[in-house]
């Protein structure tokens, strides 16, 4: 029998298929819209898919507001939260990459909870006033999983701290999931979301909130993923590939909605916070090496991480995953001194990931697993004597 757990989920609708976005006109009709206000990924804007944005909800007056492609900050919310307003919208639609997402979903709230965002930082579960708008989420790359989870990371302008909102009313309450609006995307985007994907997946599958509810979509999701990342990196235009990854990143989404995630997302989060890294890469210097520190408790879910990534240890198969989507890099590129590293292990050390990883890692543990991710992998086996 499975012990006591709580999952969480609260997206109503997953739409998947080449082509869905399509549907959008049907299903606002059916829920009686009227007017759409859609937060564009700034990279679209002016370009094939904000006009054919335009065609398919020609009959909701659509606004656009260009969200900028940086990781989201105070600023940024705020601006999409003014734009929003103005347009009176009761269509809110979110295209893009998981920072449009996480822009759009806290710019959302503000609108039903008005004023300064701290207001509503740190209520990790409570209800905020839910908005009467219907929320649709469109991811164009497959890494965030932002489209099925209820939280969101926004960065406080001009200074280092991130600051998490959490609440099911967030959530967007349809997510669409179209492989043809990944194809434009440049490898290098297909391989840090596809990463950051993978480290949902396993961070997930492993942590110590794992139960008989996130594992199957952690699994799947780390299956799908490890076969058709590969593929979309090398062949933008392979719409399978594509599915495949979309599907594995909501899966993970799903998944660490209640397992939470690990080790690496929290040197990840400390490398994003200090120095800019962007946050896929972050897992990808990361995650080979946290595994390789956890792998004295995963048993046999370690076995079967590294069997998925075809691999010894877990470990090796996701260094040799690095490599195939040329994310093998040295931290030394972004963190280049001592004291630096110090700095990142300290803000590593706090973050509340630690505390669901598989094995506790204290602040001095994560500084020599720092000093071991100055180099490639070369795709090997990362050892680490910890």
């Amino acid at each position: 029998m499975s012990g006591p757990f709580v999952f969480l989920h609260s997206t109503h609708c997953v739409q998947f298929g080449p082509g869905c976005l399509s549907a959008l006109p049907d299903l606002a009709k059916t829920e009686g819209r009227k007017k759409a206000a859609i937060l564009l990924d700034a990279y679209f804007m002016g370009g094939p898919l904000q006009d054919r944005l335009s065609e398919i909800l020609k009959d909701f007056a659509p606004v656009f507001h260009a969200v900028p492609q940086h990781e989201p900050d105070t600023n940024t919310v705020e601006d999409a939260r003014a734009a929003l307003s103005q347009a009176e919208a009761d269509l809110i639609l979110a295209v893009g990459g998981g920072s449009t997402l996480d822009t759009a979903k806290a710019a959302r709230m503000l609108l039903s909870n008005p004023g300064p965002i701290e207001n509503i930082v740190g209520a990790m579960g409570m209800p905020m006033i839910a908005h009467d708008s219907l929320f649709v989420a469109v991811p164009t790359t497959a890494g965030t999983g932002s489209e099925v989870s209820e939280s969101a990371v926004i960065a406080k302008t001009g200074t280092d701290y991130k600051m998490v909102l959490r609440s099911p009313n967030m959530a967007a309450r349809l997510a669409l999931l179209d492989p043809e609006l990944g194809v434009t995307a440049p490898p290098g985007v297909t391989a840090t979301a596809g990463y950051d994907a993978i480290t949902h997946a396993v961070e997930a599958y492993t942590s110590k909130f794992a139960t008989v509810m996130t594992d199957p979509f952690a699994r799947s999701a780390m299956e799908l993923l490890a076969v058709s990342l590969p593929i979309a990196f090398e062949k933008p235009d392979d719409i399978e590939a594509r599915g495949n990854c979309l599907i594995g990143s909501m899966q993970a989404g799903i998944a660490f909605n209640s397992a939470h995630l690990g080790l690496a997302h929290a040197i990840a989060g400390a490398l994003g916070a200090l120095h800019h890294v962007p946050h896929g890469l972050a897992n990808a210097l990361a995650l080979p090496w946290s595994m390789a520190f956890n792998q004295p408790v995963l048993g046999e879910k370690g076995e079967i991480v590294a069997g998925i990534f075809k691999g010894a240890t877990s470990a090796a198969g996701l260094s040799a995953m690095r490599k195939k989507v040329a994310l093998d890099i040295g931290l030394d590129k972004f963190v280049p001194t001592d004291a630096e590293r110090d700095l990142v292990a300290e803000g590593a050390a706090k973050s509340g990931q630690i505390k669901v990883n598989p094995r506790l890692a204290s602040a001095a543990e994560i500084r020599v697993i720092l000093e071991h991710m100055r180099q490639p992998t070369e795709g090997l086996q990362p050892n680490l004597n910890l």
